[in-house]
Formats: C-alpha cells, structure tokens, sequence
C-alpha cells in the first residue's frame, strides 16, 4: 500500500470525527485529532492552556529570542506565533511518516501542497446537526444550537488564525458530502472508494 492522506474537516455536530475513524479503522491507519495532535504538542513543550486560547483566537504575548518583551518583527515574537508554527510542523512530520487520516486541525490547508492526500469536508443540514448534538451531549434543542454556533464561531476564528484563509473556501477541499444522505458508515465507505480509486489502492 502506498503512502497516502486523507483530511477531514467538518461542520460541528456533521459526524466528521465518527467518520474519520472509521475510515482509519477500516483502511488499517493511524488517525490524528485534536486530542491526539494536542498530546504531541504537550510532549515539546507548550501547554494546553496556551492550545486552548489559541484556540480561541486570543494572541499571547512572549518573550522575543533575546528574552525581550514582544515587538520584534518575528512572526514567532509572541506565543501564539510559536504555538501555530509547532502544530503545523507536527502535522507535517506526522504526514511524512506513514498513511493516515487527519481530522481537524486545518491540516487540509497545511498539507496542501502534499502529492497523494484526499481533503474531505463533511456537513449536513442544520436540523441534522442539531438532532446529533442534543443526542451526544443529552441538551435541549435550544442548547444544542446554542452550542453548535460557539463551536462553529471558534472553528473559524482558529482557521483563519492558522491558514490566514476562510474556514468555507472550497478550494481547500477536493470533496464536500452531506454525512446525512448515506450516514456515518456509508459515507466513511464511499470515501475509502475514492481514496483507493485515487491512490491506485
């Protein structure tokens, strides 16, 4: 089997990380989510706290090389700066090393220029989305939407702030699928038809 990538980006409550793993797991693949992409991160360094503002967008003020306070022309003069520059060469290291399936993480914009990757985008209507999130996390129909629009707004924020490029620009992405037409197990199956059509699998 030839090295090869799949990206999966997703709407929140769209079923994009259930389908993610079940395509590494049925294609016999490491898969790597923020869970996973953050405990490496952990391990050179930063903390999660550090992870979970730049998550938010919020820019961290650091210590330049020389130990001054931020204001060098350094793009990686401030925390944030550094954190991005970290989880994109880990996503790229991780790429390098074996086939493997990503979710999240912007990894279809940062691993772009790789040869063999398929960037899959999954999402489904509202109303599907709200039903998925008021199951997995036991809410109101209210809350649900409530929550989806926060998570929704930090995806974006975390985007642009990673790929200087809007989280709906399609051209980052080779195929966009409605989870909700074939649902989770089918969607991941027709994407593993695609990927083995294309990487002559």
């Amino acid at each position: 089997m030839g090295h090869f990538i799949i990206t999966i980006g997703c709407e929140y409550g769209a079923k994009g990380n259930a389908i993610g793993k079940k395509i590494a797991k049925d294609m016999g693949i490491p898969v790597y989510d923020r869970e996973t992409v953050d405990a490496i991160i952990g391990e050179v360094g930063i903390p999660q706290d550090i992870m979970d503002k730049v998550e938010s967008g919020l820019t961290i003020a650091g210590k330049g090389v020389a130990g001054q306070e931020r204001g060098s022309f350094s793009k990686l003069s401030d925390l944030t700066g550094r954190a991005i520059h970290v989880q994109k060469q880990i996503i790229r290291k991780l790429a390098t090393r074996e086939s493997c399936v990503f979710i999240g993480r912007s990894a279809d914009y940062i691993l772009k220029d790789e040869k063999n990757i398929l960037r899959v985008f999954i999402y489904a209507p509202e109303e599907v989305r709200v039903k998925n999130v008021m199951e997995s996390h036991n809410l109101s129909e209210n809350d649900a939407k409530l929550l989806i629009a926060e998570k929704e707004k930090r995806y974006h924020v975390r985007h642009l702030a990673f790929t200087g490029s809007n989280r709906g620009d399609r051209h980052n992405r080779d195929i966009l699928l409605d989870s909700s037409l074939l649902g989770n197990d089918e969607t991941a199956a027709y994407i593993e038809i695609l990927a083995k059509k294309m990487f002559h699998l």
